[in-house]
């Protein structure tokens, strides 16, 4: 839905904004830049000596090793595999949607169409019979073509600059995390017992949000022509989700999720500032 202006308030970080950089380099460089260069690593980075002297004599676990290997991996591939993970469930859905209104469906397709609905999609009987990754799984799957390319797009553009500020672990925490936020808050808010959700919106609204409260002057371009601040651009579209959440005028629309996604972000960039949650 919203992608970066490609300008000079371009997000890409280079070597030229490190953190041992001038305050005349500084200046140069964009919110997000200045954002990554001072309070995001303040607030999560402390030094070692004055904060924590033992630090260093700790004996590193498993998960610790398994971490710092993990963030080390290109960037790359966590964008493709997720890109990736997603195209392959849309294929699966296309497969099963072939023979509908047909009057012969093959196993294939009836089984695959049952593993679908019990694995990627958000529903309170999903969750009744025990299937929790649902909330974070339906966050891959997309069924129609035009809401798996818009989608796609939007994480496409925003991926890249929240990994090389993030890392791959934090980034994760924020997507998955956030998705699997944005499907409970849209199950407690539509009630029906029979309603079901699914699609990568609101993990990926909470990329926008985080960004937006990280560098709320920053550019977006609102489908992918507007341009306008991101305080603008979230904003309006929380105001958006907001009221279609209690009217309902685009039923086709989990604007619940929306609003979960948005929160979800927001609440990560407060833990990361203000918490100094690592």
């Amino acid at each position: 839905m919203f992608t970066f202006l490609r300008s000079s308030h371009s997000f890409k970080i280079n070597a030229r904004y490190t953190l041992h950089s001038t305050s005349v380099s500084r200046s140069r460089a964009s919110p997000f830049q200045k954002f990554h260069a001072t309070d995001l690593f303040s607030a999560t980075h402390r030094d070692a000596l004055r904060h924590a002297p033992r630090r260093h004599w700790r004996p590193v676990g498993p998960f610790q090793r398994f971490r710092r290997r993990f963030d080390n991996t290109p960037p790359d591939y966590i964008i493709f595999g997720i890109l990736g993970i997603n195209g392959a469930v849309f294929a699966a859905w296309s497969y099963v949607q072939m023979f509908q209104g047909t009057s012969y469906r093959p196993p294939s397709a009836k089984w695959l169409a049952r593993w679908l609905q019990d694995n990627f999609i958000n529903s309170y009987e999903n969750l009744r019979d025990g299937r929790f990754w649902t909330l974070v799984t339906s966050t891959f799957s997309h069924a129609q073509f035009g809401h798996a390319l818009f989608n796609g797009l939007t994480f496409w553009f925003l991926a890249p600059t929240a990994l090389s500020v993030l890392g791959n672990t934090q980034f994760l925490a924020l997507y998955l995390g956030s998705g699997a936020f944005a499907s409970l808050v849209s199950l407690v808010w539509n009630k029906e017992r029979n309603y079901h959700s699914h699609g990568a919106s609101g993990a990926i609204y909470a990329l926008a949000s985080f960004f937006a409260f990280a560098a709320p002057r920053a550019r977006f371009l609102l489908f992918f022509v507007l341009p306008m601040p991101a305080w603008a651009c979230i904003g309006g579209i929380a105001c958006f989700d907001v009221y279609n959440a209690f009217t309902r005028q685009f039923p086709s629309l989990d604007s619940a999720g929306h609003v979960g996604g948005l929160a979800g972000g927001a609440l990560y960039w407060i833990l990361r500032t203000r918490l100094r949650l690592r």
